[in-house]
């Protein structure tokens, strides 16, 4: 079948398609996978399928990524693409490419050996940075043939959803919340300040569900869960994608085990946008392995524990809701974990959707293969409704104008709040100046040493591993969980206030209306100066994240 997905008028079936991983050279394989006459019949279900030696460019040809970026470009359809299968099956590798691909080294000449959209990159790199090189040759096109002149850019986020709550990769790992939108009900952010709706009922108790993301420019029928938060950039040359995922790549949770050297242990969403071409989405989702522990061999304390059955978990959620909606069920469980909750749009909903699933045939993985195979086969079954075409250009200046007013209000908002004390920060009324100036020395050296340490990661990322290197990771990292303890502990006396609920609230919107300015092309001009970032405030949950002391 071509890169089309199957098409029932207004309606679209996810494309699957299924990419075979090498078995290594001391593993047998298991021919049954493609020799099984049952198994053929799982194997019929998928639009694609990939032998292990097939490159990084070809499963971006043979798979719907061209497809899915005129479907994103020139009719504004959300559009989602996502890997899952079993832990070290090759889901990082197809979605973003091996280790230490993204350092300037890798852009070589000694290392380019293909040229992609007119950009000579490593043939290593896989469908990421290719969609985000497809879009904006596009883009460039596009402006060529209506000769307008303007900066080209895609604006991007990186989250990931780590032990069910949702982290910003870009923002320091900055805890970010998951809000419903349109006509959905109350999500969860998953604990701390970051519930940010409060469960209201109406005079016979019925649930009042929250629209707290409705976008004043889109219509209620965009119903769904969506993040509030996310830090973006931009992204309009190689040079700028290559920065983007050095960062993701050096703070995404990952850990090695017997199935893995650079395990996953994290869900990473990556969402795309073109705000000055149209208000659609394209999100790339890399999922955390699933596994079978006894072989992964991931239990070695509680937390990991904890850890390993939590991504369990919300893949299992992730599985009721496919399955639910091959079936045509009136009730799909979206709200029984994060992940499924983010994807609702992606799935049964007005979205473009992909999926390829990793598998080996490796003997030792057979079960795990099969049942992943199962899981494009319930997936394959899903229709999503089509998006109607929601071209945002014509009325950008009026946008901007729209979104400009309201960063002004919030601005207002957020001064007032400070001035009551709802920012939180440094309590100068209950400790003397000199604990004050103490406190604020130990968050500025934090700050300093977190910085270097996380430069350091990079380096080590990109393959540099001298012995002063290593060294100087060895300090950062003492440094910085010791200034985090004693931060913490000077915290649990009060000396420092977390900000209230509303305050986050305002500032996490804020974040919102700037990324989408960011991505209309407003920094440059004369309204550069409204738009400048204001830092998130410290709070005690967010400094006790990662900390074992």
């Amino acid at each position: 079948m071509s890169t089309t997905s199957k098409k029932h008028n207004n309606r679209i079936a996810i494309s699957t398609s299924l990419r075979i991983k090498p078995t290594p050279s001391n593993h047998n394989e298991h021919k049954l996978l493609i020799d099984d006459e049952n198994n053929n019949t799982l194997l019929s279900s998928f639009t694609h399928i990939l032998n292990s030696k097939q490159t990084q460019l070809q499963c971006y040809n043979q798979t719907s990524c061209s497809q899915s970026i005129h479907e994103f470009l020139n009719d504004g359809c959300n559009c989602t693409f996502f890997v899952y299968g079993q832990t070290g099956s090759g889901k990082t590798h197809t979605l973003f490419g091996p280790p230490n691909s993204f350092h300037s080294e890798s852009l070589a000449s000694t290392n380019v050996d293909e040229v992609f959209k007119n950009v000579e990159i490593p043939t290593s790199w896989g469908i990421f940075p290719r969609v985000v090189l497809h879009l904006l040759s596009n883009q460039q096109q596009n402006n060529k043939q209506q000769q307008v002149i303007q900066t080209i850019g895609i604006t991007a986020t990186a989250v990931e959803i780590y032990m069910d709550n949702c982290y910003d990769l870009i923002h320091d790992k900055q805890k970010i919340s998951i809000e419903g939108y349109g006509k959905s009900n109350k999500v969860s952010g998953r604990g701390s300040f970051l519930e940010t709706t409060q469960v209201k009922r109406d005079g016979s108790g019925k649930w009042i569900p929250p629209r707290t993301l409705v976008d004043k420019q889109q219509p209620l029928h965009n119903e769904g869960y969506g993040m509030r938060g996310a830090k973006s950039t931009i992204l309009s040359n190689v040079n700028e994608l290559l920065d983007f995922m050095r960062i993701v790549e050096a703070t995404r949770t990952s850990k090695s085990h017997k199935l893995n050297e650079r395990s996953s242990r994290s869900h990473c969403v990556i969402t795309l946008s073109t705000p000055s071409v149209s208000n659609a989405k394209y999100m790339l989702v890399d999922l955390a392995g699933s596994e079978r522990i006894m072989k992964s061999g991931t239990i070695q304390c509680e937390l990991k524990a904890a850890e390993a059955k939590n991504i369990n978990t919300s893949l299992t959620s992730l599985g009721r809701c496919i399955t639910a909606l091959s079936k045509g069920d009136v009730f799909v469980p979206y709200r029984d974990s994060v992940l499924t909750m983010l994807l609702k749009q992606s799935l049964g909903g007005r979205c473009y959707t992909s999926v390829i699933i990793t598998g080996t045939e490796d003997s030792e993985m057979h079960q795990e293969t099969i049942s992943s195979i199962k899981f494009g086969k319930r997936c394959s079954k899903v229709v999503n409704n089509r998006q109607a075409k929601e071209r945002g250009s014509a009325n950008n200046d009026e946008r901007k104008k729209t979104l400009l007013a309201e960063l002004q209000l919030i601005d207002v908002e957020l001064s007032s709040m400070t001035k009551t004390g709802k920012s939180g920060g440094l309590n100068t009324s209950d400790f003397s100046k000199s604990l004050q100036t103490s406190f604020m020395s130990n968050m500025t050296k934090y700050k300093q040493h977190k910085k270097a340490y996380e430069s350091i990661q990079q380096q080590i990322k990109a393959g540099k591993t001298t012995s002063s290197i290593l060294k100087a990771k060895q300090y950062e990292s003492s440094q910085v969980k010791n200034l985090q303890g004693i931060l913490l502990r000077s915290m649990t006396t009060g000396i420092w206030t977390d900000p209230s609920p509303a305050y986050m609230k305002n500032v996490q919107r804020r974040i919102d209306i700037v990324s989408t300015l960011r991505g209309m092309n407003v920094n440059g001009s004369v309204e550069e100066e409204k738009i400048v970032d204001i830092d998130i405030p410290m709070t005690f949950d967010h400094l006790l994240l990662g900390f074992e002391g």
